[in-house]
């Protein structure tokens, strides 16, 4: 883990992204991607095309398969609805739900903001996962969270200090940038390590284990 900015402090507030960060949906959204590059008209993603995805922001990612502003948003409608549709659950990644329990049992107050659906976080997470949360903020836009962050902080009532948010994209840390709260990238989901980087996170986590490390052992030493 690396701690590029800020030293760890007892987070009250956690906000996680959901796809790429709790759950492993990155091989189902690539996979749709190639479903419906006939309709859509862009090529068809190889390994190499997928990496240089992986380092663009997604306005560079719309530019890239030459699509209009129009298209791409009727591309990720039909990228949800097939998610939701399919048989495939996308699992979440080793060690999630147990550190998701263990904040809120340090009573740790958790939120989701996320672009994908209700049904399609209902689906991934399950009922009693999701209970965990004190908000769910979904269908955001692909291209930013910052309205939905913003709003949850405020609710929250909290310091911006005791706010974190958690995922895996450019727009996760631009958005969290935005309303002047700290923001870790995890490196298991869409966006490269190095266009993370880039970005300037306060925290870089390689493991779930090391998120754990950023996120309870504050919470324990204080307690």
């Amino acid at each position: 883990m690396a701690f590029l900015h800020n030293p760890p402090v007892p987070y009250q507030l956690v906000i996680f992204d959901v796809d790429g960060t709790l759950v492993d949906s990155f091989e189902q959204f690539i996979e749709l991607l190639n479903h419906f590059a006939g309709k859509y008209r862009y090529a068809l993603m190889h390994k190499d095309q997928v990496e240089h995805l992986r380092a663009l922001p997604p306005r560079q990612i719309r530019r890239a398969l030459n699509l209009s502003m129009f298209q791409t948003f009727r591309l990720m409608y039909d990228c949800k609805r097939e998610m939701r549709r399919s048989g495939k659950t996308p699992e979440l990644f080793d060690g999630i739900a147990d550190l998701l329990h263990q904040l809120k049992q340090q009573g740790v107050r958790l939120a989701i903001v996320t672009s994908n659906t209700p049904n399609n976080c209902r689906k991934y997470l399950g009922s009693e996962l999701l209970q965990l949360f004190d908000w769910v903020e979904t269908n955001a836009s692909i291209y930013g969270k910052a309205k939905q962050i913003r709003k949850i902080a405020q609710q929250s009532k909290l310091r911006p200090e005791l706010v974190i948010y958690i995922g895996d994209q450019i727009i996760d840390v631009e958005s969290a940038h935005r309303n002047g709260i700290t923001v870790a990238a995890v490196t298991w989901g869409f966006n490269s390590e190095s266009a993370l980087i880039a970005h300037q996170p306060h925290y870089l986590i390689h493991t779930v284990q090391q998120l754990e490390s950023l996120l309870l052992t504050v919470q324990s030493r204080l307690a």
